[in-house]
């Protein structure tokens, strides 16, 4: 997107066809489309601003309709400068609890950005403008004058840039329930314009009182967990009393949920009686044994419950689990239509295409950079143990392929001694990731990539910590030419 001249902008709408306006904004990489009223409210609010200081200064330099990719964040105008940076809304009328509303939001994506931030909304019908006060303890609204804004515009060091989606990192949005419960409990986040609507659409199917079953499914990365676990913490703002069964060994996150918080997180084997709550959620359905599935079927059934599950097909840690036909069974058995996250929030698109050709031979991508990956081979064991203690200490997650607890696997002979193993670590989500490729690792004839099994899928393991990572990724390769060389591949392309 292509900083603008908004006076130029209403000149253009008043006297160009709308076929040659509409090439003219994406031509400026504006395909959102700008309504009518919108145009009519940024006329009114130029108009206002060279009345106060007629140069064109001011009304230059503008990224109009701006929408953050993945998260859906749309802002009317953004305007950067090395000092600070201004944000300002146009609205036909609204209520000033609402426009107070959008102001926090805002605050909330730009304060990322690490600079001063002026906030402003322009009421078109009441010609006036508003401004978000910051304070330590709340924020307030208060009535601006023009001047105030002609002022700060003019003296703004203004900065445009090449590619405005840089400045936007979309993972530092998705809060974790688990790695930031604290920042969870305290609001310190927003939904995405689609888990919004499906959040919106969930609490509508709740309030139905022939509901029995809800499902809600999203790959790696969607923010599955955070809906699912505002849509747990809302029901119990609301006085309802909510069972979370997580099909995977609880977090640290979990039990400060627990402990600090008195929320009823369990796993269905230590599950209480489903009898004393209202809203049972079973997250990591795909998980869940088939016996337990059926318990709590019955069970929502025969006390007159609400479940919903939270499931994530593909994200299985043992060969047998794909085996459930979870998804198959709560779609079809119980006719739920799931609604369906699929706006990636978290995935770091770097690390999204190197996922893709690492698990297919066939598939290649090429002119992506990787500046965000790293690559180390070690010849044994030994030495990989070393390097992954040694990353450790360096602020480097490195979660361990889960131990066996009867049997002893190849791996463990490598483990980190990190505490977290590929079970441990379902749903949460780390800023720099290891992986481990050892000599188990290959390609069949079809190109997907297998491994030579244990109890547990250490494919699929390496899938669930793979799609953990955030930022950076650290590969260990262990004495596999044939794996190093793919890697080089796709980094190289």
């Amino acid at each position: 997107m292509k900083s603008v001249n908004i006076l130029s902008i209403i000149e253009a709408y008043r006297k160009l066809s709308n076929t040659l306006f509409q090439k003219l904004m994406n031509s400026y990489g504006i395909i959102s489309g700008i309504k009518d009223y919108e145009l009519n409210g940024i006329e009114s609010f130029v108009n206002e601003l060279l009345k106060i200081k007629n140069n064109i200064t001011i009304v230059n330099n503008y990224y109009l309709g701006y929408s953050i990719p993945q998260i859906g964040k749309e802002f009317d105008l953004l305007r950067f400068g090395d000092n600070y940076i201004i944000n300002i809304e146009i609205k036909t009328e609204s209520s000033i609890d609402k426009i107070f509303k959008q102001q926090q939001k805002n605050r909330y994506y730009l304060e990322f950005l690490d600079k001063e931030v002026y906030i402003y909304t322009y009421i078109l019908n009441e010609n006036k403008l508003y401004k978000l006060i910051i304070k330590d303890s709340n924020n307030e609204i208060k009535e601006a004058t023009f001047n105030e804004l002609c002022n700060k515009l003019f003296l703004q060091e203004v900065v445009t840039f090449n590619n405005i989606d840089d400045l936007f990192n979309p993972s530092d949005y998705l809060v974790s329930p688990f790695n930031s419960p604290e920042k969870f409990m305290a609001e310190g986040y927003f939904l995405t314009v689609q888990q919004e609507q499906i959040y919106n659409e969930i609490r509508t199917k709740l309030s139905d009182a022939t509901t029995k079953f809800i499902a809600l499914t999203g790959s790696a990365g969607t923010g599955k967990t955070l809906l699912t676990y505002h849509i747990a913490k809302e029901s119990i703002r609301k006085g309802e009393k909510v069972l979370i069964l997580h099909c995977a060994p609880l977090n640290s996150g979990h039990k400060i949920l627990m402990e600090e918080y008195g929320w009823s997180i369990h796993m269905p084997k230590y599950a209480p009686n489903t009898t004393d709550f209202d809203l049972i959620i079973i997250d990591e359905a795909q998980r869940m044994y088939p016996y337990q599935f059926d318990k709590y079927i019955e069970e929502v059934r025969t006390f007159n419950k609400k479940c919903i599950f939270s499931y994530d097909e593909n994200q299985y840690l043992r060969d047998n689990e794909k085996n459930y036909h979870t998804k198959e069974r709560i779609e079809k058995e119980l006719s739920c239509t799931p609604y369906k996250l699929t706006d990636k929030i978290r995935t770091n698109k770097e690390i999204a295409y190197f996922i893709k050709q690492l698990f297919n031979l066939k598939k290649n991508i090429s002119n992506i950079d990787y500046p965000n990956i790293e690559l180390t081979y070690c010849k044994n064991y030994f030495s990989a143990k070393s390097l992954l203690q040694e990353l450790s200490k360096k602020n480097w997650k490195v979660p361990n392929y889960t131990p066996g607890t009867r049997s002893t696997f190849h791996y463990e002979a490598y483990l980190s001694g990190d505490t977290e193993s590929a079970h441990s670590v379902v749903g949460q989500e780390f800023d720099n990731v290891v992986i481990v490729i050892d000599d188990s690792f290959k390609y069949n004839s079809q190109g997907d990539l297998i491994a030579d099994n244990t109890y547990y899928s250490q494919k699929q393991m390496l899938y669930q910590i793979i799609t953990r990572t955030r930022k950076k990724l650290h590969i260990v390769i262990i004495d596999n030419e044939v794996m190093l060389d793919r890697c080089i591949d796709i980094l190289n392309k």
